[in-house]
């Protein structure tokens, strides 16, 4: 769930990107994992699923390692795109999903994440992200 007012827009990086609608100060919470929008399955589960729905989870999602469990959001946060200078990043401090400012971010800042935060270069790259 995204804590923070937003706008989905068109982004440099990415299609479509989420931008900050207010100032967010650094190490502000920004993001957190909801049991209601957010889908967590297991290996087992994902290898059940049709070729056209893994593909789904392949794009959208990524595989925790820590959990063993494949996760999709399923509210805006998905539209958080990648960049080695992220804005936001994973909170050490919360078990689940928590995403916090890296930095001071002002109204019209694109929010970004390194996704090497859960993925790997390999993982990027199969999905065509260079920035």
């Amino acid at each position: 769930m995204i804590h923070i007012a937003y706008k989905l827009k068109t982004s440099d990086l990415h299609g479509i990107g989420l931008f900050a609608n207010e100032p967010v100060k650094k190490g502000q919470l920004v993001y957190t994992a909801s049991p209601l929008l957010d889908l967590n399955i297991t290996q087992e589960q994902f290898d059940g699923l049709a070729e056209k729905e893994r593909d789904e989870i392949l794009w959208w999602g990524f595989f925790d390692q820590p959990s063993k469990m494949w996760h999709v959001d399923f509210d805006v946060s998905k539209f958080i795109n990648h960049s080695y200078h992220a804005t936001v990043s994973q909170d050490e401090a919360h078990d689940e999903a928590c995403l916090v400012a890296t930095r001071d971010i002002q109204p019209g800042e694109e929010l970004t994440q390194n996704y090497l935060e859960f993925e790997t270069q390999e993982d990027l790259e199969r999905r065509g992200i260079i920035n």
